[in-house]
């Protein structure tokens, strides 16, 4: 947590406790493919990690929006 490479020795190490798999995910698809993950202990917040705000409701349409994570954006 906190950095892009092992080898830095610069990031924080935690264990997944718990994950909480979208119940609609559909693996032939990879619609609804995310998760949530619980770590062992909390990460420490710094200049590398930090919190993000979670929406309280739906955005209205046409307003722009920030995402974070990785792999697709789009299902087939």
């Amino acid at each position: 947590i906190g950095t892009n490479t092992l080898r830095a020795g610069t990031g924080q190490v935690r264990r997944v406790s718990r994950l909480q798999v979208h119940p609609r995910y559909d693996p032939r698809r990879n619609d609804n493919d995310f998760m949530l993950l619980r770590l062992d202990s909390p990460v420490r917040f710094g200049p590398r990690v930090k919190k993000i705000r979670v929406a309280t409701r739906c955005p209205r349409a046409g307003a722009t929006c920030s995402v974070s994570g990785w792999g697709t954006t789009k299902s087939p």
